[in-house]
């Protein structure tokens, strides 16, 4: 009797993670659709920026372009960045449901409860290598030579910088055992008040939209 109990409570959980995962992936399919359409919208928009710079003169012609690789950039480089994240937390093995209502570009909900601190880890080194990932997508694969390009390869190596600049000292602290929820509130305290002077990702981009926009 107690075999057969035990037997019918082993096939609902089986039935249920089953249920789980095939939630899961219906999740991240809607999503990973969503960010593809946005992603591909913003380089067309990017382009056609780029091309209609190129093609005419004018002050506000070129203020688009510039604008178009600002703020393209900016939302490819978070769309990385969680993205990275997110297949660095899948490739580990660790417990990262796909949410079932997103905010922004947050997609996933990481257990730190429940994953190894050798998970959070891969996880966290996943952000950085994906934004590294686009800026070297950026500069080898997309045609370079103008304002547009140089917008938007400016914004996606400043927020490259960003990036490490915030997740390189987690990742050292808990590498060295302190506890991964505890450092993330904690490293968000710090960089809290951090003012534009002290925004190091901001003066690289500035640098670099100088540099490829203007001299080279």
């Amino acid at each position: 009797m107690s075999e057969t109990i035990t037997q019918g409570i082993n096939d609902e959980q089986v039935d249920e993670r089953r249920q789980q995962r095939q939630r899961d992936l219906a999740r991240l399919k809607t999503v990973a659709f969503q960010h593809g359409a946005v992603a591909t919208g913003i380089v067309l928009l990017w382009g056609s920026g780029q091309a209609w710079s190129e093609a005419n003169e004018g002050l506000l012609i070129a203020l688009i372009a510039v604008a178009s690789g600002f703020f393209g950039g900016a939302a490819l480089a978070f769309l990385s960045h969680e993205w990275g994240h997110f297949s660095g937390a899948r490739l580990s093995g660790a417990v990262s449901p796909v949410l079932k209502e997103r905010k922004s570009f947050f997609m996933f909900n990481f257990k730190t409860a429940v994953n190894s601190r050798a998970q959070f880890l891969a996880m966290s080194l996943g952000g950085p290598v994906a934004n590294w990932l686009l800026v070297a997508l950026v500069l080898l694969a997309l045609p370079a030579g103008s304002l547009a390009h140089a917008a938007l390869l400016a914004t996606v190596t400043g927020v490259a910088v960003n990036v490490c600049v915030f997740e390189f000292p987690v990742i050292s602290r808990v590498s060295y055992g302190a506890d991964p929820a505890e450092t993330v509130a904690q490293r968000l305290k710090e960089t809290a008040d951090n003012g534009l002077g002290q925004n190091i990702g901001l003066m690289v981009g500035i640098v670099v939209f100088a540099v490829v926009g203007f001299v080279g």
